[in-house]
């Protein structure tokens, strides 16, 4: 059986809540209600054998540093 490539789909999902960065990644600031939603909908579409998802998220804000070389897409997030 051939398994369903659904990585547009989660793709434009993610889009609803955070910016793209570069082709499938993805970075912002999120409500943690959003981000609830967000993690339902990727449980029920990911497919555990083909998709890969990974969230970091951050307790604090004292220990990020953001470097940028080259053109900053969301420079006004994190600050």
């Amino acid at each position: 059986m051939k398994k369903k490539d659904n990585s547009r789909k989660i793709r434009k999902e993610v889009e609803k809540y955070l910016s793209r960065v570069q082709f499938s990644v993805f970075e912002g600031e999120i409500r943690p209600s959003e981000l609830k939603k967000l993690k339902a909908f990727l449980k029920k579409v990911v497919i555990n054998e083909l998709d890969s998802v990974v969230i970091y998220e951050f307790a604090s804000m004292n220990y990020i540093n953001r470097d940028v070389i080259g053109i900053d897409k969301n420079n006004n997030i994190f600050i």
